[in-house]
């Protein structure tokens, strides 16, 4: 997949209208603040991709709304994609018509890295749920659908909790009854990704990267624990089971990455994580996502990045930001939200 061209209006800071990058290697640079990360975001939103925080975030302080018009090719033609951030939240629209993001789904759409992704490695399980949930989410339509109807019974279940627990029996069985298929397919997507992420790390860095998933339950015996631990569960008010509790460990030569991993083991454990994810997508699409790629230089050693680089090139599209140009591809300077 392809962008052609970007129009933006009210994205952040962003003042340039349109950004068309053409084929293969492009890299942002500039200073700080200067509007590099926000327009790898508007690209990726853009293409159908999920951010953290609220959409008003992202829409330029005292307007109302900001669109995104991307233009893409990919090998059944090119489409128009248009995305509306407001209060209300995103629209988004797919040749005219309004659309879902399981829509855009059906696009190879983008892979961003950003600085915060870290947080896959250093930071709290939600993390790293999230990352699973949404790789689920761009291969399933019915995994977007059925997590949502997990989150609304795991709501009411906690809800009856705080009241005593009377009735809980029927949220008990609708936490099974999705819960158990998000648990496996959560085992089947880990199952693809682990090899393509030991590979990706393989080409980074010494040392050998391994995924596994924490379960609190087997989804064979989710109803029995839910049933057995609910005088547990009624003294804490809230559902201690299940995969809103789950995690993925992240293991780098058998030790626990986010105790023991350096700031650049971390850095080169997202970016194989991410690139994982790309050739995951890839295969899928049989077509490569565009590659976005925030400050890729920062926290790299040599060979890291040169790795990224070069697999970055051998793309048909690739979109990095930072403070200095590699020395291969285009060099497109931005500075106060305007590229050139």
């Amino acid at each position: 997949m392809r962008l052609l061209r970007l129009r933006q209006s009210n994205f952040r800071n962003l003042v340039t209208a349109e950004f068309a990058p053409g084929p293969g290697l492009s890299t942002l640079v500039g200073g700080n603040a200067q509007g590099k990360t926000n327009l790898l975001e508007a690209i990726f939103l853009a293409l159908g991709g999920e951010l953290k925080n609220g959409m008003m975030e992202r829409v330029r302080f005292g307007q109302g709304e900001a669109r995104l018009l991307a233009e893409v090719e990919t090998t059944f033609g090119s489409s128009r994609l248009e995305t509306r951030l407001s209060q209300g939240g995103r629209e988004v629209y797919l040749n005219e018509s309004s659309a879902s993001l399981r829509e855009l789904a059906q696009l190879p759409g983008a892979v961003l890295l950003g600085p915060d992704d870290l947080e896959l490695v250093l930071g709290a399980p939600e993390e790293r749920r999230r990352f699973l949930d949404l790789l689920l989410s761009r291969f399933s339509a019915r995994y977007r659908a059925i997590l949502s109807q997990y989150n609304r019974a795991l709501q009411q279940r906690n809800a009856l909790l705080k009241m005593g627990g009377a009735g809980i029996g029927v949220w008990n069985q609708e936490l099974v009854k999705y819960g158990s298929e998000i648990l496996n397919l959560r085992r089947r997507i880990l199952g693809k990704l682990k090899p393509l992420a030991r590979d990706a790390y393989a080409e980074l860095a010494p040392g050998e990267l391994a995924l596994e998933l924490f379960e609190t339950v087997d989804p064979a015996h989710f109803l029995q624990a839910l049933e057995s631990g609910l005088q547990d569960d009624l003294q804490r008010g809230v559902t201690s089971v299940g995969p809103h509790r789950d995690d993925l460990n992240i293991l780098l030569g058998g030790l626990e990455a986010g105790k023991y991993a350096s700031r650049g083991e971390a850095r080169s454990i997202t970016l194989a994580l991410r690139l994982a994810e790309h050739r995951l997508l890839w295969a899928h699409h049989d077509e490569a996502p565009l590659l976005l790629v925030d400050e890729w230089h920062t926290e790299l050693d040599a060979r890291r990045r040169q790795a990224l680089l070069n697999y970055a090139e051998s793309l048909p599209q690739a979109i990095l930001a930072g403070l200095e140009a590699p020395s291969m591809g285009r060099m497109i300077p931005i500075e106060a939200g305007v590229w050139g």
